[in-house]
């Protein structure tokens, strides 16, 4: 197994630990924000949010003339959100690590 492998594993298994959580007290957990677009008064914003059995990502715009709405979604198993945020980008990722290791930890 892979140095690349086991971090991804790591994260999968931390993943599911909080969907545990979420799933006990019903609410669900923002894993990251990031503003994608900014022009003036407009945006769009990316939201990865852990729910029970997925991760849902959300494009939302907002400001100026446009109300806000939701773009498109994107909805993960925990093993392809593992895999895919980590191909994605390498600061999102470990952002994203310590994002589920300050959740799980708040919880217990």
């Amino acid at each position: 197994m892979s140095f690349e492998d086991c971090l991804i594993d790591n994260f999968k298994e931390k993943l599911m630990d909080l969907s545990q959580t979420v799933a006990e007290t019903g609410k669900p957990v923002i894993l990251y924000t990031t503003l994608l677009d900014e022009v003036s008064d407009y945006g769009e914003q990316e939201l990865a949010i852990v729910n029970e059995d997925f991760v849902v990502i959300q494009v939302i715009t907002f400001g100026g003339y446009v109300p806000i709405a939701i773009q498109h979604q994107r909805v993960f198993t925990f093993d392809e959100f593992s895999t895919w945020i980590f191909k994605r980008s390498n600061n999102l990722f470990v952002q994203c690590f310590g994002t589920l290791d300050d959740s799980l930890i708040s919880i217990r």
